[in-house]
């Protein structure tokens, strides 16, 4: 039998290990995100031959693209803010919720804005940071701008071979 087909399974049994791998896949993202936070701190892909840790991520570790991009955003944010391990490790927060929260966390403001983003889904975050960070108004009239003069065409004897 296949280790992925799981329709022998009981319901109860079913749900029990669906929940314990997703407490075992938030730990692991943790840990993930603390290891490349260290070597990407101790440049170590340097000398494996990447000119970046975005390279050695896509080449080495064979991550997509979106995939090392967010893990190394929030792997560099959660090193400023260690907080942020813990909150992913016990589900207070998702990934996109640390690539959403990185551009306005301050060592001031940073305890108190995780503890309002615990447990919100991705929306219910975009909410509360448009509420907390407004972005500017945008201009109420937009005034075109003059189109530069045409040049005069060439001569017809200059387009002829």
């Amino acid at each position: 039998m296949s280790r992925y087909s799981l329709s022998h399974l009981p319901d109860p049994v079913l749900l029990r290990e669906l929940a314990t791998l997703v407490a075992r896949e938030r730990a692991t993202t943790a840990a993930l995100l603390a290891h490349l936070a260290e070597v990407d701190a101790r440049r170590l892909y340097a000398p494996a031959g990447h000119p970046s840790m975005f390279s050695y991520c896509v080449h080495e570790l064979r991550l997509s693209e979106e995939a090392a991009f967010k893990r190394i955003h929030a792997a560099r944010t959660a090193r400023r803010f260690p907080a942020l391990f813990a909150a992913l490790a016990d589900g207070r927060l998702h990934l996109s919720a640390v690539v959403m929260l990185a551009p306005h966390l301050t060592p001031e403001n940073a305890d108190e804005l995780l503890a309002a983003a615990a447990h919100r889904s991705k929306a219910e975050l975009e909410e509360l940071l448009a509420q907390r960070f407004p972005r500017p108004e945008l201009p109420e009239q937009v005034q075109a701008i003059p189109a530069p003069p045409a040049s005069p065409a060439p001569p017809l004897e200059q387009l002829s071979p």
